[in-house]
């Protein structure tokens, strides 16, 4: 069992890029996931998110489209080109980016901010307010956005012992994806639930071609498509205090 639960770690914890999209996720597995995303850990359970889930190839890619923001940039060569932040408002060039293609999956999970009962001091508060600088609506947004984490963590962890691979996606534009889902707040979080391809490595882009990038961003021969960076974390651990090495 230990064994078998690191195995799904290890695999959660790296995106799949591409899909099998010729495969479908059976009813049994996706309710099993739907059952895992809706009945994760919250403050005092309250609902914090709605969950929209998609099978159809259609909404799926109409809502990747809307993903080209993983940035090709790797260094401070050109950053103040690509990247801004102007009057409270992040700017990203599409020019040198690519879609997140790791949610051009066989079933999209999309989390939105929702509010249901208030249980907790700070989330009465937080309903009743209209200003975003108090106090309570932070701490409020806060509890949100650990609730969404908790339950994202459950469905890939879960996915990843049905033997689904997984990718999440936050870099959206929150306006227009909170239109294309019919919300009323804001969505928050993507996930890519699917079947990996056999033998391809899972950092190819799904569809991004090496030819239509500039030279300097290539991974591969043009008609290869382009492969996404890996990247490490390092997290300490301390136990009773001490770090353990």
């Amino acid at each position: 069992m230990h064994d078998q639960i690191k195995k799904a770690v290890d695999t959660a914890q790296r995106a799949q890029r591409n899909y099998d999209l010729s495969k479908s996720v059976s009813d049994i597995d996706l309710e099993t996931l739907i059952y895992t995303a809706i009945n994760s850990p919250s403050k005092q359970n309250e609902t914090h998110y709605a969950l929209y889930v998609y099978t159809d190839t259609n909404i799926i890619r109409n809502i990747y489209e809307q993903t080209k923001l993983f940035s090709l940039l790797r260094d401070k060569e050109d950053f103040n080109k690509v990247f801004k932040e102007e009057d409270g408002k992040f700017w990203q060039s599409e020019d040198l980016s690519v879609h997140n293609s790791q949610i051009l999956s066989n079933v999209l999970f999309a989390y939105a901010e929702d509010r249901g009962i208030a249980r907790g001091g700070n989330s009465k508060i937080a309903h009743e307010t209209t200003d975003p600088n108090t106090e309570s609506y932070r701490i409020y947004k806060e509890q949100v956005d650990y609730s969404i984490g908790i339950s994202a963590g459950q469905v890939i962890m879960a996915a990843a012992m049905l033997g689904y691979k997984t990718g999440l996606c936050s870099a959206f534009p929150k306006g227009r994806m909170k239109n294309i889902v019919n919300s009323k707040y804001d969505v928050k979080l993507l996930v890519g639930i699917g079947f990996s391809n056999n033998d391809v490595d899972r950092r190819l882009h799904a569809e991004t071609l090496n030819s239509d990038l500039p030279e300097k961003f290539r991974t591969g021969a043009l008609d290869e498509k382009w492969k996404f960076p890996s990247f490490n974390k390092q997290v300490k651990v301390y136990i009773n205090g001490s770090e353990n090495t």
